[in-house]
């Protein structure tokens, strides 16, 4: 406990680390102030009637940050955001130009960062709209006059870009991942009211039970989360005692993070979201019912945890692509006079180390999967009556957690070296 303690205190100590711990609790005060701003045009109860008896409302909340029912001005949060993320990652593998852009250095990145930024703009307004229509289908909300309906589409649309902004402050000069971070954010927000919620509820043979699964499935996502595989490399010429120096290339079970968890979860709710509103607008008999068929399909919880579990397996090779440039690292790795012993640099080592990253992530997707929907068969086949989060939102808290050590004790042992500079 004192070696721990003694850790902490020499981290504090480290006035870059510290820097940018109280940046991100700065960070923490502003989004929870602006997430008790209320938006005009909206009650506050609007929306939690509107999610009531579905989960839908926790799909949105996980991707805009956790704060959608309580109709703030930052209650779409991230979503748009993060749709077009996903937009311009599926686009780079069909368009020639923004694959280029892909492969062109951090100059193509910016790039395409900054097109994600102006797709984001026109992604809000329309799910401004798209929110408001549904509640006033569904008798929720009054007709608004044209001033404050486009004030509330103004300040949900501001709310966003604040929140997509907040997360690129945090990717620069906080800890942690920005996206992740406000999500983890949102979600730890609500697990102190529910875990009271369901105390009350729960004899103790089911709060027992409660609390043993949480701390197992917490301990498994550690370990898969952190497990890799470290694949030797040799650097000829940096020469020791008896050979060359080995190093090694790690490459994780889970390469991709929590990312292909967030994509699922964003490509999930938004047929949800589309069928409720085309139900309160009411078209016609026939797209009323199949959009009544779609909700209970979609809601369905085999139906949906089977989606789930397959999305995040796309998602996960997909991404793979996107962060894992192995004809890169191969060819990094033979300017500076390494190779994979073995295996002959160039093609022929981006070639193994393309094969071995999907078989890892193959294993690593399957066990992400699995834990995301794990908690929803428990509560389904009468195993728990509740959970203090959705597998999704575990695992979005928990590599955010050790996202953030990993940033800390790279920065800690970066600074210890400076010392002998």
């Amino acid at each position: 406990m004192s070696k721990i303690l003694e850790k902490i205190q020499n981290i504090w100590k480290t006035k870059d680390i510290r820097k940018k711990i109280l940046f991100s609790i700065g960070i923490l005060v502003f989004y929870r102030v602006l997430a008790a701003i209320p938006v005009v045009g909206i009650p506050a109860d609007a929306l939690s009637q509107l999610f009531a008896g579905s989960d839908l409302g926790d799909l949105l909340s996980t991707v805009s940050g956790g704060v959608l029912e309580t109709a703030s001005i930052v209650a779409i949060g991230l979503a748009p955001y993060i749709n077009a993320s996903i937009v311009f990652q599926l686009l780079g593998s069909v368009i020639p130009k923004l694959e280029e852009l892909r492969k062109n250095g951090a100059e193509g990145r910016r790039t395409i960062s900054m097109y994600t930024r102006l797709l984001t703009v026109p992604l809000a307004i329309l799910q401004s709209f798209v929110i408001y229509s549904t509640l006033r289908g569904f008798g929720l909300v009054d007709q608004l006059d044209l001033l404050t309906l486009t004030a509330m589409s103004l300040t949900l649309t501001a709310g966003s870009i604040i929140m997509m902004w907040l997360s690129e402050l945090i990717s620069e000069d906080g800890i942690g991942g920005g996206s992740s971070y406000l999500i983890f954010l949102g979600i730890i927000s609500g697990i102190p009211g529910t875990i009271k919620n369901n105390l009350q509820l729960m004899d103790g043979f089911q709060t027992t039970v409660f609390f043993l699964f949480a701390i197992i499935l917490i301990t498994v996502v550690i370990f898969i989360t952190q497990a890799e595989r470290r694949i030797t490399t040799q650097y000829s010429r940096r020469v020791r005692v008896g050979g060359a120096k080995d190093s090694y290339i790690p490459i994780k079970l889970t390469q991709t993070g929590v990312m292909p968890v967030i994509f699922a979860v964003s490509i999930l709710s938004f047929p949800q979201m589309i069928a409720q509103f085309l139900i309160s607008k009411d078209y016609s008999e026939k797209i009323t019912e199949i959009s009544q068929k779609a909700t209970i399909l979609l809601t369905n919880s085999y139906f949906k945890n089977a989606l789930t579990f397959f999305l995040i397996i796309a998602f996960a090779f997909f991404y793979l692509t996107v962060v894992f440039n192995t004809e890169e690292l191969a060819e990094n790795l033979q300017k500076q006079g390494a190779f994979v012993p073995g295996i002959r640099p160039g093609k022929s080592t981006a070639s193994y180390l393309k094969k071995t990253a999907l078989r890892l992530t193959a294993v690593g997707a399957i066990f992400l999967a699995i834990i995301a929907i794990l908690p929803n068969i428990f509560v389904s086949v009468g195993l728990m009556t509740t959970t203090i989060m959705s597998g999704t939102g575990l695992l979005i808290v928990v590599n955010t957690v050790l996202d953030m050590k990993r940033q800390v004790e790279s920065m800690a042992v970066v600074r210890s070296y400076d010392k002998y500079l």
